[in-house]
């Protein structure tokens, strides 16, 4: 029996197949942009390169930005709370999606992009769901300078369903399927059309040999007293098609019953972008993006999931998705990289990927054929020019297919550059080694060819005989082993030869070698110096002993205040966070202690009298500069000591969550990750996209991404 979702989704399918048999040449350039009215037929193509890839990369566009920002002293818990404030407030209206698949014929990956615009939709399968999201007028004006086409995003774009909605959609087709149908009572209005309407019935079932037959049937409402009398009267054993103005009723057969019981199974949407992210949940491969912390809350909560409100168990549900995650932002911090660029940002990332020595390391990357929407790799000797562009009038940057590409390309240019790069230094050490041992001995053959010498002088003869024996015994054991040491200019000949040094599937090198593997599944973080770990905990911040934290500070305390109360111990800088005050002392060596600290704990009355009691010149210009009594109250914190009391604090928040959730005070949804559903080359559904299949996961809706990734330098 055909699955629950064949019939809508392959009469979805037969009509984009029809309508683009007449224009498959206009929609060949179209291959790589994915329009609501070409996904259902292009879900085969798109399983197939996504199963078969090596690497996916992933970015996203948006109608704003997160609207708070962090501050550097904030933790972990402390950025995610502020982030998932927004994501229901801002829209994906776009998702790029980049597969790498190597490639032994070309000896490189091939990329293949594909750009999905993406709008809600309320019609049809998607009504009920009728969205709000807020836009931003400078991301919409950025978005338009970039070309963006809004028409095209409202007419084609594509809707989705979270995990959560379409379990809901499902359970709710499945109760109008099986709910007990109201009849409309008979009046004397009505009672002439049912008896006539009956008549007709039976004397076509007994004596006309048409196989249909049709009777008027003038508005919706006489429609349905058609169906209400073939329901009653004739026990539901005739198949009705609505027209226009009447219905056609035929006799039923078996086959005409298996497609009525399979019209009212409940089917999953088959427009629903969410099948493409649970097709790379599926894959197992690895998810590459640029600066991705907020691209991956966007993706969760707007098309798969609930967010939860704790920072770990989000990172426990995007591992459980994605099993490796790749940020290249984070990439570009690695000491082999870092010194090869001036920026990080994703638009500088790739201009510099382009150019030498990644391209002369690196792997090749082409476009698969059919996919030059885009521009092709930087062939070798462009690169080694220095001249490499684009074979477009320009690079697309902030379509979400093409920064999907360059954020693929750039993680293989860097990966393939750093194992190189690592293999050469091993080598020169390996070199440097062998150098140093071959001096130690020729320094000790000197002193022996010394000692010989001398020995002859003195007329032992027998000594001289001993040393040369053993040194033509040393050159035969050389010319046995057949070592011969490599000159530099052979040396240098065959890296020439290698130029493209990567011509092999380094897949397998590049997930599993530990140059690498520490920088996977750690996501950058704006203004901080440590990554989020999704895998477990985080690492401990760097320490920070110039950094005091200040609390009980009175409303009445100004800035000037502070400074005058902390003059002593001559601080760079306060910064107000919160109800609280950092106190910032010089920095001359990070790791070092301040010479002058501040007094750790309570500063006490003793101390604050002396700048506001009293008519000396300190306590006059202390109590003109706002200092008072209260300020006794002021609590000076050690980095240190802050830093454990927020942990604490964050451990105690989770504690009363998880006591919430206990008593069913705070509930969450999870539901199981559908199994991927696609077509087959006929255009019928394999599976139906059903909620009980699957590992269970959070269930969702809506959310927000920020794309600026420049280097921010705040020492706070």
């Amino acid at each position: 029996m055909p699955s629950a979702s064949t019939v809508g989704v392959a009469a979805e399918c037969d009509r984009v197949k029809q309508a683009s048999t007449t224009t498959s040449e206009e929609q060949s350039p179209r291959k790589m942009e994915i329009l609501k009215e070409d996904f259902v037929a292009n879900l085969p193509m798109l399983q197939e390169a996504i199963a078969g890839c090596d690497f996916v990369a992933v970015d996203t566009e948006l109608t704003g930005l997160a609207t708070l920002a962090s501050r550097p002293s904030d933790d972990f818990a402390t950025r995610y709370i502020k982030t998932i404030s927004d994501p229901s407030k801002y829209l994906t209206i776009q998702l790029g999606v980049c597969t790498f698949t190597w490639s032994d014929e070309i000896g490189g990956y091939e990329a293949r992009p594909f750009n999905f615009p993406c709008f809600p939709w309320s019609a049809d399968e998607g009504k009920g769901l009728d969205r709000q999201f807020r836009c931003q007028n400078s991301s919409l004006e950025f978005l338009l300078r970039n070309g963006f086409d809004f028409n095209k995003w409202i007419r084609h774009g594509i809707p989705y369903f979270t995990r959560a909605e379409e379990a809901n959609f499902l359970a709710r087709k499945a109760y109008q399927a099986n709910a007990p149908f109201s009849n409309i009572p008979v009046t004397d209005q009505t009672r002439s059309f049912i008896e006539n309407t009956c008549a007709k019935i039976r004397e076509w079932m007994g004596k006309s040999t048409e196989p249909t037959l049709t009777v008027p049937a003038a508005n919706s409402f006489f429609r349905r007293l058609v169906f209400q009398v073939v329901r009653t009267e004739f026990n539901d054993e005739l198949h009705v098609t609505s027209n226009d103005r009447s219905m056609t009723l035929q006799q039923m057969t078996e086959e005409l019953r298996l497609q009525r019981e399979e019209a009212r199974m409940p089917r999953a949407p088959g427009l629903n972008l969410r099948r493409v992210l649970d097709m790379i949940t599926h894959s197992r491969k690895p998810l590459i993006g640029h600066n991705c912390f907020l691209d991956l809350i966007q993706i969760t909560q707007q098309f798969l999931w609930e967010l939860p409100q704790d920072v770990e168990m989000w990172k426990q549900l995007v591992h459980t998705e994605w099993n490796t995650v790749i940020d290249t932002k984070h990439l570009t911090g690695h000491p082999l990289v870092r010194p090869l660029l001036e920026m990080t940002d994703l638009e500088n990332v790739s201009e510099r990927v382009q150019k030498k020595p990644f391209t002369t390391i690196g792997p090749k990357i082409v476009m698969a054929e059919g996919f030059d929407r885009y521009s092709a790799d930087v062939p070798v000797d462009t690169a080694e020019n220095g001249s490499a562009e684009d074979k477009n009038d320009r690079p697309k940057y902030h379509e979400a297919g093409y920064d999907a590409y360059i954020t693929g390309q750039a993680f293989l240019r860097f990966a393939g550059y750093i194992l190189k790069e690592r293999e050469r230094l091993s080598e020169e050490e390996e070199e440097e080694h062998a150098r140093k041992k071959r001096k130690i001995e020729e320094e000790a053959e000197d002193v022996m060819f010394a000692n010989a010498f001398q020995a002859v002088k003195e007329g032992s003869r027998s000594n001289l005989l001993v040393v040369g024996t053993e040194k033509e015994e040393e050159e035969e054991e050389e010319e046995e082993d057949g070592e011969v040491q490599e000159t530099p200019m052979e040396k240098n000949a065959f890296l020439e030869n290698e130029k493209r040094a990567i011509k092999l599937n380094p897949t397998d090198d590049i997930l599993m070698s530990e140059e690498l593997k520490d920088y996977y599944n750690t996501l950058y973080m704006m203004r901080s110096d440590i990554a989020l770990n999704l895998e477990g905990p985080d690492p401990e911040p760097k320490e920070k002993p110039h950094h005091f934290f200040l609390k009980n500070i009175p409303e009445s305390f100004r800035l000037s205040t502070l400074f005058h109360l902390f003059g002593s111990f001559n601080p760079v800088e306060f910064k107000w966070v919160d109800k609280g005050v950092w106190l910032i002392l010089p920095t001359p060596n990070w790791d070092e202690a301040p010479r002058n600290p501040p007094p750790l704990g309570r500063l006490g009355e003793e101390y604050i009298r002396t700048f506001c009691v009293g008519d000396n010149v300190v306590a006059v210009n202390g109590r003109s500069a706002g200092i008072v009594l209260e300020a006794a109250n002021i609590e000076v914190l050690s980095w240190r000591e802050w830093y454990e009391e927020q942990k604490q604090r964050r451990q105690q928040q989770r504690e009363q969550q998880q006591q919430q959730e206990q008593h069913g005070s705070y509930q969450t949804q999870y539901f199981r990750v559908p199994e991927t559903s696609t077509l087959t080359a006929d255009g019928r559904s394999l599976d139906s996209v059903l909620p009980e299949q699957g590992i269970y996961y959070a269930s969702g809706s809506a959310g927000t991404k920020r794309k600026y990734d420049e280097v921010v330098d705040d020492t706070n």
